[in-house]
């Protein structure tokens, strides 16, 4: 008998680390640019990038579980794969305190100026003035979003003596009326309105920031821009946007007073490795008959 088939459909993954997750269960663990059909394959592990479909799942009648490798799902029909007698299984958690790190990174840059002050300084002027640095101790941080990110945000920011303001847990436009910066780590939901909207925008005090390291889609962007050129709001930190990476003539590449990274929170060397053995290691547990860790949705 042939040994069961697991399929990564990652291009970020490693079939190394997939197979460490899996430890002594015995199975064929390939790699694959796209979704493969036919029998034998009893497990797809699947990053945000491969998109899964019901028509796939109709060519996997052996499947016993999809895992995905990455902290979200919305890329997984999970209702059309649990219907089909499989699991749904995620990584949440691999890189919650890299995304929480990234995000006090860029709060303290936001907030003691240090980028615009490095360019001021490398285009041969010297002088506070151009970003004058503001106190951290008693700042106050908006944060959008008290799942695990949020929570680790939260604390990191207690710590640094910020005052924390969260929604849930208050009126949002009234949170941001209150606060020096807002950061936002909230999910996306397909078809959802941004939870950012020119609206909320318009409720940030003057001289406010902005941060997101969690969706493209939850920030409106061309709100965000026009309040930048404005001069309502101080400036804006951004580690996802709608559009990744963003075309040459994205309005985004212009905005005034802005930090932009690619995507780059969730990273460091071990989180580039842990959602690859944690889904390993979902499969092992199904294959072993047992209930794998972070189920999304049963059978």
């Amino acid at each position: 008998m042939s040994a069961p088939v697991v399929v990564l459909a990652d291009p970020f993954g490693s079939v190394q680390d997939v197979r460490a997750g899996l430890g002594p269960v015995q199975a064929e663990v390939r790699a694959a640019d796209a979704i493969p059909a036919g029998s034998g394959v009893v497990a797809l592990l699947v990053g945000p990038e491969t998109p899964l479909t019901e028509a796939h799942l109709d060519a996997l009648p052996d499947l016993r579980i999809v895992a995905a490798t990455s902290a979200g799902t919305d890329h997984i029909p999970v209702d059309a794969v649990t219907a089909r007698g499989a699991w749904v299984t995620s990584t949440a958690g691999y890189c919650t305190d890299e995304v929480a790190d990234h995000t006090i990174a860029l709060v303290l840059n936001l907030l003691r100026g240090v980028g615009t002050l490095d360019a001021a300084v490398r285009a041969g002027r010297w002088d506070v003035r151009e970003a004058a640095p503001r106190r951290i101790a008693g700042s106050v941080l908006g944060v959008v979003g008290v799942g695990a990110t949020g929570q680790a945000v939260a604390q990191r920011a207690t710590a640094l003596g910020m005052r924390v303001l969260t929604y849930p847990g208050q009126d949002l436009h009234e949170l941001l009326a209150e606060v020096d910066v807002v950061s936002l780590h909230v999910s996306q939901r397909p078809g959802a309105p941004p939870v950012l909207d020119a609206a909320a925008i318009a409720h940030l005090r003057p001289g406010a920031y902005v941060v997101n390291t969690a969706r493209g889609g939850v920030l409106d962007t061309t709100a965000l821009g026009d309040a930048l050129r404005s001069g309502r709001i101080a400036g804006a930190a951004l580690d996802v946007l709608p559009i990744e990476p963003p075309p040459a003539d994205d309005p985004v590449r212009t905005f005034p007073r802005t930090i932009l990274t690619p995507h780059a929170a969730w990273y460091s060397a071990e989180a580039a490795v842990r959602p690859y053995v944690w889904a390993g290691a979902a499969v092992a547990a199904v294959l072993a008959g047992r209930e794998p860790d972070r189920v999304v949705g049963r059978p």
